[in-house]
């Protein structure tokens, strides 16, 4: 085969006048904002600012919040935003703070602007949820909620509130829950809390809210919820749940029930494991629980000289083991659903030296995401829900288009090599 070696083409280059951006969906988040009320709800919420002159509040947050949902995790990206008046315009903004400047405002935060923000998120989960809620409901037969928490690495010489967390390191520690994907509740801590500190609060203030009878609840946590408390939480909301364990003190007692329990036993799942259905009750729990266990003999290609067994604690055993499995493993989607923002919104960074400001600078996060997720599902077309926030941003946000005035209007025009077209010709339907 011969070898074909690339030969880029000599070009002349030139600069030209042309609005143009290369974040052109921002204009359908931007509607998505205007409809869900989310930017009226900034400027009546939040009042931090004494002085007109510069940004107002609303465009301080804005700007952030919508530099997040375009994958810039850092307040730099806000002086290229400054520098772009198209992408501004898109947005609605008259001002754009400089980064400096608005990590300035950010650590003027207290606690009255970071309730404000809060009730902002509810808000906005109660505007966007529904119709996620109900593909949810459509394509699982439940609502899948994935309650977990993760260590945001910091320097604690620089970062106020950091501190050493279960693996020594130095950290705040970011608690989330994610309703069908939806990050529908979130909050920063201190290091070195109770990696499962605040799980009440959010579970029953921003989202229980969300959800009625219509939605059958599939509740799913990992060993650090293993608490009775949360037991009952559940029990009285009619939510199920499946929780890993995997300490061995709480693994000891289930694991010797199986003492003796015949081959017949176990039931083939597939994929070379089996499974069994043991019961127990922990001491203060409410009620004897269903624990489904999951046995293999191989470690990888290699056959294991011991049983690997997980240990899964389900609320239900009316189900078919496989299913019950299956369900708990779908687990791994919504921690993933997690990695997302931390990822592809580049928010493993806290930009700011103050613990207040790094939390309202979270939240922030936490609108730009839901605002993606509610681009998803209401702008663009059904098939693109299969995907996670990388697509959305790379094809739906990062589009390159040419912003136009004539007359009285404004036009953007999208290039027809766009790789989802698709879905810009979708989103621009709905705008209509």
């Amino acid at each position: 085969m011969a070898k074909v070696t690339p030969q880029p083409v000599p070009v002349d280059i030139d600069f030209t006048d042309a609005q143009l951006t290369g974040q052109g969906g921002l204009a359908f988040l931007a509607q998505l904002a205007r409809e869900t009320g989310l930017l009226e709800q900034i400027a009546q919420r939040i009042r931090l600012k004494q002085r007109r002159r510069g940004a107002s509040d609303a465009e301080m947050l804005w700007s952030l919040v919508a530099s997040l949902a375009s994958g810039n995790g850092a307040l730099s990206d806000l002086d290229a935003l400054r520098q772009d008046p198209a992408t501004a315009q898109l947005l609605g903004l008259g001002t754009v703070p400089s980064g400096r400047r608005l990590g300035e405002y950010l650590t003027r935060m207290g606690e009255t602007q970071l309730q404000s923000l809060q009730s902002i998120a509810r808000h906005l989960a109660r505007q966007v949820a529904p119709t996620i809620l109900a593909h949810q409901v459509e394509t699982l037969g439940y609502v899948p909620v994935f309650v977990d928490g993760t260590a945001i690495e910091v320097d604690g010489r620089l970062f106020e509130g950091a501190g050493k967390g279960y693996d020594g390191s130095l950290q705040y520690w970011l608690h989330g829950v994610f309703v069908g994907g939806l990050w529908a509740s979130g909050r920063l801590h201190p290091g070195g809390v109770d990696v499962a500190a605040g799980w009440r609060e959010q579970l029953a203030h921003d989202v229980a809210p969300l959800l009625s009878d219509r939605h059958p609840v599939w509740l799913h946590a990992d060993n650090a919820y293993y608490r009775g408390d949360l037991i009952r939480f559940c029990r009285e909301r009619g939510w199920d749940y499946s929780i890993s364990v995997t300490n061995d003190g709480y693994r000891r007692p289930i694991l010797d029930s199986l003492e003796g329990l015949p081959e017949s036993a176990w039931t083939d799942i597939g994929g070379g494991e089996t499974a069994t259905l043991a019961y127990h009750r922990p001491a203060g729990w409410p009620a004897e629980q269903a624990y489904v266990v999951v046995r293999r003999w191989k470690e990888g290609r290699q056959k294991a000289l011991f049983p690997v067994d997980t240990i899964i604690l389900v609320s239900r055993d009316d189900l078919p083991l496989a299913e019950l499995v299956a369900r708990h493993r779908g687990k791994q989607g919504q921690e993933n659903a997690f990695k997302g923002p931390l990822i592809d919104m580049d928010l493993h960074h806290p930009p700011c030296r103050r613990f207040q400001a790094n939390q309202a600078f979270y939240l922030c996060g936490q609108l730009a995401q839901m605002l993606l997720r509610g681009m998803q599902y209401r702008v663009l077309p059904h098939d693109a829900r299969r995907h996670g926030l990388r697509p959305l941003i790379r094809y739906g946000i990062r589009a390159v288009a040419r912003l136009v005035h004539t007359g009285r209007r404004w036009r953007l025009d999208f290039s027809k090599n766009a790789f989802r077209l698709d879905w810009l010709l979708h989103a621009s339907l709905q705008l209509e």
